[in-house]
């Protein structure tokens, strides 16, 4: 039943996601729900901020390039009479770049610092825009000018991508960055063109908007597309092992089925001629169950079934193993266990049938349901394969009928070997 109300809900969130994809690729209103928004973003800020940290020396590799690209090529695009001014700003806006690259990367590595990785990020976006822009527009060169404006654009879209911070948080960073950017340059009359350098500040944030929200999006049609599959991803575990289960289990008794026993036997059989340990085999029938079946009719018969499955089970210990070897018949295997300890078990279970007070009308031993029990006990005698173990274990459990039901009969096994040895020779 458990089983079933899980299916169930998965595949009630699973119609939910798709139904969330087909909105997501028609982008009709908005798509996810709050819990699943703000899930959404915290994961990718995480993502963002593991990318960071694991790329830094990728990072610092590719920052180096471009330094030996940029300051040797500086010297030949330099006007020589704005040489020491100009070189001097192009020499500080690469170290400014690298004290926020490494600044980012701080807030991303350490513990304390993490949880300020989004804030800082986009304090980090507000300065490297200001500053650069002041370090690389106040050059004389005008080659430099176009040089910057061009680097300005490319920090905007750069940081809107590497950041993970939402497009629209950006956006308002860059749009308040490059307003700051205009006064200063304003109050501090600084020579500049105001229409082209708001084409570049403005420009380049709703650019970098526009890009960051297409990736997003594309990011957010791949975090469906993950849900749903791990939804089915966990319907067909359920499914897989609810037919292991039903293949594995008797479905009356819901304790193990023959074929089950069969494997487990040979483990046992084989672990216990390894360790030289004691193996018990129980072999338990119901008395009398032909009549209780005819007198009271096959569903009852079932529910007896069933009750005593359910109480050999209980009996026994966490270690042992119950199996229903067919019809009113159940097998008990009880690992590193010898003769007495063999006996203390059946003991348990036999009381616990007790206990249940099945009547039964039709018995010639009793007024209630009782069963008989054979037990028999494998030390890994070499030369004896488990279909003997199991025929020894029968044989007791035959015995236990002959001398009148409703008790326990031991058959050791020394003895059937000698009587076997007797009738060769």
């Amino acid at each position: 039943m458990e089983s079933k109300y899980i299916l169930a809900k998965l595949q009630y969130d699973k119609e939910k996601i798709e139904e969330l994809i087909t909105r997501q690729s028609q982008r009709v209103g908005q798509v996810f729900p709050k819990k699943m928004e703000q899930e959404f973003w915290s994961k990718n800020l995480e993502r963002a901020r593991k990318h960071v940290e694991k790329y830094l020396w990728g990072g610092v590799l590719s920052y180096f390039i471009f330094i030996l690209v940029i300051l040797p090529s500086d010297y030949w695009v330099i006007d020589k009479q704005y040489f020491k001014h100009d070189f001097l700003n192009c020499s500080l806006g690469l170290a400014n770049g690298a004290l926020c690259l490494v600044a980012l990367f701080a807030f991303s590595h350490f513990p304390k610092l993490r949880p300020y990785f989004s804030p800082a990020s986009m304090a980090l976006m507000f300065w490297a825009m200001i500053s650069m822009s002041w370090l690389t527009l106040t050059v004389e060169t005008i080659a430099l000018r176009q040089q910057g404006m061009a680097i300005l654009c490319m920090i905007y879209i750069m940081g809107s991508l590497i950041t993970g911070v939402k497009p629209f948080q950006m956006l308002m960073t860059g749009f308040l960055a490059a307003t700051v950017t205009v006064i200063v340059f304003f109050l501090l009359h600084v020579d500049f063109d105001a229409v082209v350098l708001g084409r570049i500040l403005f420009g380049s944030c709703v650019f970098g908007y526009v890009i960051s929200h297409m990736i997003f999006a594309r990011e957010r049609m791949i975090y469906l597309y993950s849900m749903r599959a791990r939804i089915s991803e966990k319907m067909h575990r359920i499914h897989n092992s609810e037919l292991l289960h039903l293949s594995q289990h008797d479905d009356l008794t819901k304790i193990s089925n023959r074929r089950t026993f069969d494997e487990m036997m040979q483990v046992f059989y084989e672990q216990t001629r390894h360790d030289h340990s004691s193996l018990s085999v129980l072999f338990i029938d119901i008395d009398y169950f032909k009549k209780y079946n005819d007198f009271y009719g096959h569903q009852k018969g079932d529910d007896v079934i069933s009750s005593i499955a359910k109480s050999i089970k209980n009996a026994i210990r966490h270690m042992d193993f119950v199996a229903r070897y067919g019809g009113e018949e159940f097998v008990v295997l009880l690992p590193e266990t010898d003769a007495h300890g063999a006996y203390a078990v059946a003991s348990n279970i036999f009381k616990a049938i007790e206990r249940l007070e099945i009547p039964h009308a039709e018995s010639l031993v009793s007024n209630y349901i009782t069963i008989s029990l054979g037990i028999t006990v494998y030390r890994g005698e070499a030369g004896l394969n488990k279909e003997e173990v199991l025929s020894i274990a029968d044989q007791a459990l035959y015995r236990a009928k002959e001398l009148g039901r409703n008790q326990i009969y031991y058959q050791s096994i020394g003895a059937h070997i000698s009587a076997s040895d007797f009738m060769k020779s």
